[in-house]
């Protein structure tokens, strides 16, 4: 089965045009968690919108029966047409919430769940956009956005150019100085960035880089904050380096050509740097490491020496894949990726140090949707007032 045959018959289903062996082969199909990245995304859009196809539940009894799916591992289809049906749905909704668990809690709680509380935000808290700043070499700024298309400036002999997001620098490196430009995203907001040497970068929210219009001399060098993906174009002759710096520690990355992704915000616990192919060369004062493909280096932000250690490639990336991907990740780490990408404030009531919690949610999702999907752990619960959310812990019952 294709990509393209289950998003056909995710479309029939809702609108309950399948055929009885077309249901099966979406069964069949959720149970084995085929395609399961595009069941996520078309059923959670789908659970959250609008009524569900064939039962007409509402929001209480849908959520306990997600909870009750949550409590029996692994799932098995039934025989009867219409509870298969029931099944299908709630299966799909699963999946639609991101599977979200919250370690052995849930398999050892068998009681009759209670409902989930919904949350009905005043103001839609829609998800981040292609947004961010470009301050050229003279402190002038341009807006970027993926409508703000066409040529936008010149710096030096380096003319740039914004297309559908994306922003692009072409020039042949003649500049008899470096002209350096920022650009910067907000919280809410990510970009794309060709350098002149054809290396692309990919800002998340809340982040920056700072580079020369231009490469010339015998090193490539960037600045970033925040978190930033890097593809650089080889070139043995000039290596590419990247500054990364915070109030309290910094980090240099050497390279020539490779893949790697560094996330450096202020308020997360540690500098990183984690490599996804080729190699580099992380350096610290004097200390230096070289990493291999698929293991990262960390300063905790306390400050200290180097921890090397193997990566999530997958968790890590996810912010570039248009995903939230969370592995026993702590809820205040959550909740600082929603922060930053749905331009929210976060506050606590209540000690939530021990929720650890697992899934992968679309980052196109409402943050409506998002926290509904989180609720249903039942180890966390959500009151939203304008932009700012409070997060507090559920008793267990």
């Amino acid at each position: 089965m294709t990509v393209t045959e289950i998003r056909q018959l995710l479309e029939k289903y809702k609108q309950g045009t399948l055929s009885p062996e077309e249901l099966s082969q979406l069964e069949e199909a959720v149970v084995a968690g085929s395609f399961e990245e595009e069941i996520k995304a078309d059923i959670l859009h789908t659970l959250y919108t609008h009524a569900a196809p064939d039962a007409n539940w509402p929001e209480e009894k849908k959520a306990a029966l997600l909870q009750q799916i949550l409590y029996t591992a692994p799932m098995r289809p039934v025989r009867n047409n219409t509870v298969r049906k029931r099944w299908i749905y709630a299966a799909a909704a699963v999946l639609a919430a991101g599977i979200i668990t919250s370690g052995t809690y849930l398999m050892m709680r068998r009681q009759e769940p209670a409902p989930v509380a919904v949350v009905h935000p005043k103001v839609p808290l829609a998800p981040g956009s292609s947004k961010a700043m470009l301050t050229l070499a003279d402190n002038s700024t341009i807006t970027l956005d993926s409508s703000n298309n066409g040529a936008l400036a010149t710096q030096g002999s380096t003319q740039i150019v914004n297309t559908n997001g994306a922003l692009t620098y072409k020039g042949n490196g003649s500049n008899k100085q470096p002209l350096y430009n920022t650009v910067a995203t907000p919280r809410g907001g990510q970009y794309q960035l060709t350098l002149a040497d054809g290396s692309r970068i990919w800002l998340n929210a809340a982040s920056s880089v700072r580079f020369p219009a231009a490469f010339t001399g015998k090193e490539r060098l960037v600045e970033v904050t925040g978190e930033v993906y890097f593809e650089i174009a080889k070139n043995a002759e000039m290596p590419f380096r990247v500054k990364i710096k915070t109030a309290a520690n910094d980090m240099t990355v050497t390279v020539l050509g490779t893949s790697f992704n560094v996330m450096a915000y202020p308020d997360e616990q540690a500098i990183r740097t984690t490599l996804v192919e080729g190699a580099v060369q992380v350096a610290r004062g004097t200390e230096s490491s070289l990493l291999k493909p698929g293991y990262q280096a960390s300063i905790p932000s306390a400050g200290g020496t180097f921890e090397i250690s193997e990566a999530d490639i997958e968790q890590t990336l996810a912010w570039k894949e248009g995903k939230f991907r969370f592995r026993n990740t702590n809820i205040k780490t959550i909740m600082r990726q929603l922060s930053r990408w749905y331009d929210i404030d976060v506050a606590y009531d209540g000690n939530v140090s021990d929720i650890d919690l697992t899934g992968v949610i679309s980052r196109r999702e409402d943050a409506g949707a998002l926290l509904k999907a989180l609720e249903t752990t039942q180890r966390v619960k959500f009151t939203v007032d304008g932009h700012t959310i409070t997060a507090r812990p559920v008793a267990p019952q």
